[in-house]
């Protein structure tokens, strides 16, 4: 094959492909095409050096040379075309460029990550915390999961497919004719470098007049490194004592310490086993106040700087997930809150302590690009701070970083009632932060999976088998205070949830034994049933009862039962108290119960 053959051959083959990253990271067709062709005139000036040389990442390259020196790029003035995916081209408009062409080249460019990273012309590991990055942010900007937004990105490439792919013939010799003009360009682009690095050493006014360019001279140059910047995050980020007043501002709120050491391993909180969440940090900042007199509140503010968004997302995942799976005597979750942002939401979750004194916890999780702020409130009594208080001060707590982390920043927050996060052992049934103390039994809840043949939720007035032809499928778990020697024999909860062919089967097969129950004292003269109660919330329907049933003349043994659905899915609970040793109150186990049917949603 002669050298021109085996040019023309790779021109007709790759156009179409490098067009298509030309276009992505443009933003403008014609400017893509312009440049895609440009590119290739190069490739053939060139062809003897660069043939046995990834021509292709070069003909990549010399377009996105020529896309940066473009001055109609910027995605709010470039040309529109109707079939255009504006909101996703502003998106990638608004990242760095190294990430954005690393985004671009591993789809519509179809090059591995070490393969982008190496034409961006970074380490391997830079990319893949660059890519990362980019990721996150783009799912924040477009609210997208990452498959959508890869079919997003691939469908940019029928905005291109119209265009012609020009003569090779043309191509080469227009090449030939620009010989001198390209010299120019190299010259003019080498003048542009000496400029922008001599803005760096200028003083004030000429960064002023920088800061002051139309966006879309800028677009080609560097973007926020958004870990550099975010190794800057000092205790300047952390929060006031007269913004932690807020929460109790009759109190007299002082600093007690700030601590910035990562080898730190003792909580600051009650549920975590760990100080910090993410095993990696680039920064950690904690810093507690205390107010001490009536109450004895106290707050304490965890920063955790990651090394990238998806991390700083695993860590926050980690977090919540801490407080979910929270193994500590008598402390139960009471109620979850989602605070509502236009940038991405945060959680709210308030715990009690029924150790004496009672003791409330309120603890907000903020994430913000690659920072997890931790916000943990705790006073003795019933009532904490407002949740609405708690919300506003939970924002502040990012709102000195979310910038710099390459977060997205905002003051308007909705507070809304949400449901628990999962647990990560059996998240369907009951979880241990979900049961109440009993008595004055200072043990942690412990579950384990039974058999649920026969049912061991079952009841003398229910008799409930989940073995019907309606039931799919069914599983048990039984709850028991760990090493609680004084409780009796028997003592414990027991769940048991059955699957359903349809949400109608399950109702019918509840309503059936709700009236077993409620019928139970007519068919048994021994059997008693009062404190009965029903539950209706927008997901389930239950009802619940206590159940005595006289064994001896010296002898009653009482169940309290709960039945709750939840579309196609019901639960059966079943506390046996004795004596002293039961829950504070019916209102208790209706919550109990309500829980039960909130973690029906689950897998």
């Amino acid at each position: 094959m002669t050298r021109v053959d085996e040019f023309d051959s790779f021109l007709r083959a790759g156009f179409t492909s490098v067009l298509q990253v030309g276009y992505a990271l443009s933003g403008d067709r014609q400017v893509a095409l312009d440049s895609t062709t440009d590119a290739f005139r190069r490739a053939w000036r060139d062809w003897s050096k660069i043939r046995d040389r990834e021509p292709l990442a070069y003909v990549r390259n010399e377009a996105w040379k020529a896309i940066t020196l473009d001055r109609g790029t910027h995605p709010l003035r470039r040309r529109r075309e109707d079939d255009a995916d504006g909101p996703l081209l502003e998106a990638l408009g608004d990242l760095p460029s190294d990430e954005r062409r690393l985004i671009v080249l591993m789809t519509l460019g179809n090059t591995d990550l070490e393969e982008a990273s190496r034409e961006v012309d970074v380490p391997a590991e830079e990319g893949i915390e660059k890519s990362t990055d980019a990721l996150g942010r783009l799912e924040q900007l477009t609210g997208q999961p990452l498959d959508q937004i890869e079919r997003r990105l691939l469908s940019l490439a029928e905005v291109t497919a119209d265009l012609p792919v020009p003569d090779p013939a043309e191509v080469r010799q227009a090449a030939r004719r620009g010989t001198q003009r390209n010299t120019v360009l190299l010259v003019v682009a080498a003048l542009i470098g000496v400029i922008a690095a001599g803005l760096v050493v200028t003083d004030d006014d000429a960064l002023a007049r920088q800061e002051a360019l139309p966006q879309r001279e800028k677009l080609g140059s560097e973007g926020v490194d958004i870990v550099l910047d975010a190794r800057k995050i000092d205790t300047d980020n952390l929060l006031s004592t007269q913004q932690v007043s807020s929460l109790e501002p009759s109190l007299k709120w002082k600093v007690d310490g700030t601590d910035e050491d990562p080898t730190s391993t003792t909580p600051y909180a009650t549920c975590p086993t760990r100080r910090f969440a993410d095993p990696d940090p680039l920064r950690v900042l904690v810093r507690s106040f205390s107010a001490g007199g009536e109450g004895n509140a106290r707050v304490a503010q965890s920063i955790e700087v990651s090394r990238s968004t998806k991390a700083s997302n695993a860590a926050a995942a980690r977090l919540i997930q801490s407080f979910a799976d929270c193994a500590h005597p008598r402390v139960q979750l009471l109620s979850t809150y989602k605070v509502e942002r236009p940038f991405g939401d945060f959680t709210i979750l308030k715990l009690r302590s029924n150790r004496s004194p009672v003791r409330i916890f309120t603890v907000g999780f903020a994430s913000s690009g690659s920072i997890t702020s931790t916000l943990v409130h705790e006073v003795d009594g019933n009532e904490g701070p407002s949740v609405e208080d708690f919300a506003r001060t939970l924002n502040d707590s990012v709102a000195k970083i979310c910038e710099a982390s390459g977060g997205q920043c905002s003051d308007d927050v909705a507070v809304t009632k949400s449901d628990p996060p999962p647990t990560s052992e059996a998240p369907q049934f009951l979880g241990i932060v979900d049961l109440p103390p009993v008595a004055d039994v200072d043990r942690v809840w412990a579950s384990v999976e039974a058999r649920s043949n026969p049912n061991p939720a079952a009841t003398p007035c229910d008799e409930t088998s989940f073995t019907a032809k309606a039931v799919q499928k069914a599983a048990s778990r039984v709850y028991v205070l760990y090493q609680a020697s004084e409780l009796p024999r028997g003592f414990g909860v027991t769940e048991t949830i059955g699957t359903f062919g349809s949400a109608d089967a399950a109702s019918k097969f509840a309503a059936g034994v709700t009236r077993k129950i409620d019928e139970c004292p007519d068919r048994n003269p021994t059997a008693t049933i009062d404190q009965e109660s029903t539950i209706k919330t927008p997901d389930t329907t239950g009802s619940i009862w206590r159940v005595r049933v006289e064994v001896s003349e010296k002898q009653t043994i009482t169940y309290r039962v709960g039945l709750i659905r939840r579309g196609d899915k019901l639960a059966q609970v079943t506390f046996s108290p004795s004596g002293k040793f039961d829950v504070a109150d019916q209102k208790a186990f209706k919550a109990v119960v309500t829980r039960a049917g909130t973690r029906l949603q689950y897998e």
